[in-house]
Parts: structure tokens; sequence; C-alpha cells
């Protein structure tokens, strides 16, 4: 069993491999010619994110925007002056954005006749994404372009609406994922472009920046109860990263 995953793994990820096999005739030992494999090369980039997040949509009075951060771990399939190849990755990204007059709330809960106050909302979502790309890449230079799909599942949906008085009406939490309006699903057209900065201890060190345009939207078909139009839509989350790390 273990002869056979190493088998495997030397196939996939060894790149060229030469076999050694007995000639029954004469007893002697040849090679047979190189055998080309899926991968020949494999680099691993693990990245640190920070995020520039847009909300956006028919679902609040005000679009949102803020800084997020994330995390991922990037296999590169591609050798040096290879002009297209495989990227992927998994990742988790924080995509949270606010808005000072984002959102409407009952500014005090004793009043029986005052009406909703627009307030502070605050958007926190997060997914844990798979993200798969073309490669392309010139000969002569360190940079490269990405272009490909992301598609992943919501970990966190929240909107949090503060009181200007928390004395006279508390804060309102609305979770998303257990409403009819989360789309958990989400699925994103992604473009990207990355860039070898230098060497730290003798790695390469690489930033990259993606955008993505979502197809999904985060929430679809809500109303926040003091839309003038009272006009039911989407929610919709645009985001452009910055990732930094090494390539191992």
């Amino acid at each position: 069993m273990r002869t056979s995953f190493l088998l495997i793994i030397i196939l996939v990820f060894g790149g060229t491999t030469l076999v050694a096999q007995t000639d029954t005739s004469g007893g002697r030992k040849v090679l047979r010619q190189p055998v080309n494999t899926v991968a020949n090369k494999v680099t691993v980039y693990p990245y640190a994110t920070v995020s520039l997040n847009y909300h956006s949509g028919q679902a609040f009075p005000k679009s949102a925007t803020g800084v997020g951060y994330g995390f991922g771990l990037a296999f590169d399939l591609t050798e040096d002056k290879q002009p297209f190849g495989f990227y992927f990755d998994i990742a988790y990204q924080d995509m949270r954005a606010h808005s000072n007059d984002g959102g409407c709330m009952d500014v005090d809960v004793t009043d029986t006749n005052t009406i909703a106050h627009t307030v502070k909302a605050e958007h926190y979502f997060s997914y844990a994404l798979f993200e798969g790309f073309l490669k392309l890449q010139g000969e002569k230079t360190k940079g490269y372009f990405l272009v490909g799909l992301s598609t992943g599942l919501v970990t966190s949906a929240l909107t949090v609406r503060r009181s200007p008085d928390k004395t006279l009406a508390p804060d309102v939490f609305s979770e998303w994922k257990s409403t009819p309006f989360i789309n958990k699903l989400r699925l994103d057209l992604r473009a990207g472009i990355g860039v070898q900065l230098g060497h730290i201890a003798g790695y390469p060190f690489v930033f990259e920046a993606r955008f993505g345009y979502p197809i999904l939207a985060a929430l679809s078909e809500y109303d926040d109860y003091c839309n003038a139009n009272e006009a039911r839509g989407p929610w919709r989350i645009l985001s452009l990263q910055g990732n930094v790390g090494l390539r191992f």
C-alpha cells in the first residue's frame, strides 16, 4: 500500500521519471524514455490578505465599504518561463464593511409614535473558498496574470445596526445564515496580477492583486424596512485583495 501511494505521488508531482527495467534475455537493466507527468513542478505559496470591500445593492439604503483580511494556500503547477498553466488555491476571506447611514431601526423602543431612523450599519461576511485560475506569464518577466473562478461557502453573515443611544434602544443584530435571504454559495469571476518583489531567506517574496466580481449576491430579495422605495433587492460584495507571501 505504501509503495503504491509513493508511486502515485511520483507520477503526478514528481516531474520527469526514469524507470529501470530488467531485460530478461540478457539480464541487463535499461532505462525507459522520460515520461511527462501532469505537473512537472509544483510551487506552494502561503499568503496573507488585506482586502478593500465594497457592498452595494437595493437591500439596504446605502452602500458600505471596509477593510477585511484573509489567508490562503496557493499551488502553482507552472514552471519558470512556461507561457501558461494551472494555478489554484484554498482560502479564507473576511469581507466586512460599514456605512454611517446604512440601516434603519427604532432608536427609542419606549416611544410607539417614533419612526425608524437611519443608523450606522456594519456588515460581517466571510467565506471559505476554492479558486482555480489559468496562469499566463512571459519568458523574460517575473510577473504573471491570473484569470479564473472562485467558489465557496459562507462562514459568517451578520449585520449589526448600531443604536445611537443604547439606554433607549439596544443594537440590532441580524444573523443571515438562518434566514431565506442568504446565498450560502459564493461564486465570483476572478482576475489578478502577481509580481516577484525580491527574496527572503532565498525564497521569492511575491505580491498579488486580485479582483473578484460576484456572480451570486450575498443576500437576495431583502428590503431594509426604511428604504423609501420599498424595493426588495440583492446585496453584492466586490472585493479587491492584496496578497503577500513566500513561494516555496
